[in-house]
């Protein structure tokens, strides 16, 4: 048995577990941080609506780079299955051919974009203020999307290739260039022009994109140590359809959190116009970090789930679902506490010294951050399903939780607030914010559901 099957089939207390996914929970955090770093440099040295329009455009960004999230979770989850069951050469030949089909859907996703984004920015209801700095932002991005989808891709075979550690160097690499041209071309060079921040922000996100996908194309194309390489493909559209099925939740939560995004932007910007959505753009970044380590942990983890299942290991499946448990749950009141105990000073990184700005901001947070003790266990759930290559469950968990639930008390719990809390405008704008919180709880009680409904069948528990 060579050294990196011994690592996957080991018996791993919760020390050791945590340490062999913090690389990979780390990677996917300092990712996340790309758009954390445009918005502080735009909101500051741009204004608020520099920085409302940038995340108007946020949605249609995410959208396509959850293809990325689709064939990186779903195709990492089926290649490393068939590592576990010994067939190295069909697992060889799946990644690249997976890997050369994105390259060739992302070069089509972005000329589709680049041609429909007028319109699709109209149907989003950018205001005519906000305009000009969405299509400069985009113009630059739009380009460079197959670089973000690859990055994503990478950051899960990565974790297959039990090279978690290269991933993090990679991430970091990235995000050094990301935040260094930030901090020169909106930092310095725009020198107030917020038209000049967009288009900074945007090119130096473009520079992280290329190391973060680029860099990682090369290294899996040429000789390496890890399990995988790029080389001839093995064109199997069964199995490329099967890696998309088991990844389609990543695929629709990226693509239901954009659509909720896109309502949740709608509702602030009618409520108190730019300043709502730059507001709910500050509780979303905050958001991003906390659904990076917990899509971190599910990316480091299922790899374990799917070799071990591959190869029949149900003691390992069985301790690696009661720690990884244990883990996710520590995670989630973790960063609650620390959020919250946060609030005031990551308001204040994009309130640019606005009070009005920064109380709003502020409130939502703090009620916004509860929903954190409640996501951690739909993500590890949905995550799960997918390491078993069943993707039906890990998409019903996914697009039920982040559309069907989302919108339902997005809808409700306003209007519940408004009555039960006199009948004010006040009430409502609060139960704004308190509807994910309610629409994860009902996620955690459908996800213990599927849970305890297939514990038998995949033997975890």
């Amino acid at each position: 048995m060579d050294t990196e099957t011994k690592i996957l089939t080991q018996k791993f207390t919760l020390g050791k577990l945590f340490v062999y996914v913090f690389p990979t929970i780390f990677s996917i955090l300092l990712a996340s941080l790309y758009s954390i770093v445009d918005g502080i440099f735009v909101s500051n040295f741009g204004g608020t609506t520099a920085f409302a329009a940038i995340n108007q455009v946020a949605p249609l960004i995410m959208i396509i780079a959850a293809i990325g999230f689709m064939f990186g979770t779903g195709g990492s989850a089926l290649v490393g299955k068939i590592l576990g069951e010994g067939d190295k050469e069909k697992a060889l030949g799946l990644f690249s051919f997976f890997t050369y089909a994105l390259i060739i859907i992302g070069i089509i996703c972005s000329t589709l974009l680049w041609i429909f984004l007028d319109p699709l920015l109209d149907a989003l209801g950018v205001t005519e203020t906000m305009m000009p700095f969405c299509i400069a932002y985009s113009h630059i991005l739009i380009p460079a999307l197959t670089l973000f989808m690859l990055q994503f891709y990478f950051q899960s075979f990565l974790a297959t290739a039990k090279k978690p550690k290269l991933g993090l160097g990679f991430t970091i690499i990235a995000g050094l260039t990301n935040t260094i041209g930030d901090a020169i071309l909106v930092g310095v060079f725009s020198q107030g022009d917020p038209t000049k921040a967009v288009q900074g922000a945007a090119i130096a996100t473009v520079g992280g994109l290329f190391v973060g996908g680029i860099i990682p194309l090369i290294y899996f194309f040429s000789k390496n140590t890890s399990l995988l390489r790029l080389g001839k493909p093995i064109a199997n559209a069964l199995a490329l359809a099967k890696a998309c099925g088991n990844g389609s939740s990543e695929f629709f939560t990226n693509i239901s959190g954009s659509i909720i995004n896109v309502v949740y932007n709608s509702l602030f910007l009618y409520m108190i116009g730019d300043m709502g959505v730059a507001a709910y753009g500050t509780v979303g970044y905050v958001n991003s970090i906390f659904t990076a380590i917990a899509s971190g942990f599910v990316l480091g983890i299922s790899p374990l789930f799917s070799y071990n299942y591959g190869a029949g290991n149900t003691d390992n499946l069985k301790n690696l679902y009661k720690k990884s448990m244990t883990l996710i749950i520590t995670i989630s009141v973790a960063a609650t506490i620390i959020i919250e105990l946060l609030s005031h000073p990551l308001s204040a990184a994009f309130a640019h010294g606005d009070a009005d700005l920064m109380q709003i901001t502020v409130d939502g947070l703090s009620i916004f951050t509860l929903s954190f003790l409640f996501k951690g266990i739909p993500t590890f759930g949905s995550g799960l399903f997918t390491a078993f290559n069943n993707g039906l469950i890990s998409g019903v968990i996914s697009v039920v939780r982040t559309l069907v639930f989302n919108m339902a008390t997005i809808i409700t719990i306003p209007v519940v607030f408004f009555y039960a809390f006199g009948s004010s405008y006040e009430a409502a704008f609060y139960g704004v914010w308190y509807s994910v919180v309610f629409s994860e709880l009902l996620a955690v009680f459908m996800t213990f559901f599927f849970l305890r409904r297939n514990r038998k069948k995949y033997q975890y528990a």
